[in-house]
């Protein structure tokens, strides 16, 4: 019986029009049975489609709850007292790691703050940040020479978060990747080529107090990748990065290619800074340009 009305169907199963009724209704909202175009009769629908769709439904069910019980767990966390917390570490695998991390960040009220290094667990795009930045959260990222010469990873990433407002700069090295939320917790991410990453988290504590100083240290170390207003006279934004790169440590072809030029170009306007600098080397043009603001 490809179609049936409620009352063919209670005749056929020797069952009240009620029962019917009600069968019908739990099988719609099943997605196994739908409604034929003639009046109230219905018709089944395959059942490889009604139990696909049922399948994804139910997925995605669960996802919502999985996120839900985070989300509750960290308003536990963030309610109680430190000294009712078993461990200030927790340690998060596989599959999960992604989303823990957006948990995590859903959650931050004030400021970022991180070491990025890679590998990296997420694309180059980061749209997530440039939410949080036009929300009002504040962000402090000192990058590695090593993200910053990963193919489209300065045009992709670092520079649309900087115009955006995000504060950073640029180390030679950094030991770890790490990210700091407010001044509640920190973690620190181990992605492995070919095998799921590690997420640590550390709560409140002695631990996370060294991490945080940790990255003041790196972040007062590290150069500039943008400039006050009114920290010294201006030069050009392309002449600027191109200056950042070079202190940071990023080899002159990937430089070139990060700022569009060919390395003829590159190598003209070098020239043409140490000149405007009276300068004969790279670490004198370094020099100048820090003593100048353009750093």
């Amino acid at each position: 019986m490809r179609h049936a009305t409620e009352a063919s169907l209670a005749e056929a199963l020797d069952i009240r029009p009620e029962q019917a009724r009600s069968a019908f209704k739990e099988l719609t909202t099943w997605g196994l049975v739908g409604r034929h175009d003639a009046g109230d009769c219905f018709r089944a629908v395959v059942p490889e489609v009604g139990l696909d769709a049922l399948v994804r439904r139910r997925q995605a069910d669960v996802e919502r709850a999985r996120i839900a019980v985070g989300h509750a767990f960290e308003t536990h966390r963030r309610s109680v007292r430190r000294t009712d917390v078993e461990s200030p570490v927790e340690v998060v695998t596989g599959p999960a790691v992604k989303l823990r991390i957006r948990q995590l960040v859903n959650g931050v009220r004030h400021e970022i703050r991180r070491l990025d290094r890679p590998p990296h667990l997420f694309g180059a795009v980061n749209r997530a940040e440039i939410e949080q930045l036009g929300r009002g959260v504040a962000y402090r990222v000192v990058y590695a020479r090593e993200s910053l010469e990963l193919p489209g990873y300065l045009e992709q990433n670092v520079t649309p978060c900087v115009e955006a407002g995000e504060q950073a700069r640029a180390a030679v090295e950094l030991p770890v990747n790490m990210t700091i939320l407010d001044r509640d917790l920190a973690w620190l991410t181990r992605p492995e080529d070919g095998q799921d990453a590690t997420l640590t988290i550390v709560y409140s504590g002695g631990l996370l107090e060294a991490l945080v100083g940790l990255f003041e240290i790196c972040w007062k170390a590290a150069i500039p990748l943008h400039l006050a207003a009114g920290t010294g006279p201006s030069i050009r934004a392309a002449d600027r990065r191109l200056l950042v790169l070079l202190n940071a440590g990023v080899s002159d072809a990937r430089a070139a290619q990060s700022l569009g030029m060919s390395r003829r170009t590159f190598y003209r306007r070098l020239e043409q800074l140490m000149a405007m600098t009276a300068t004969t080397s790279r670490f004198q043009l370094a020099v100048a340009a820090a003593q100048r603001g353009w750093l």
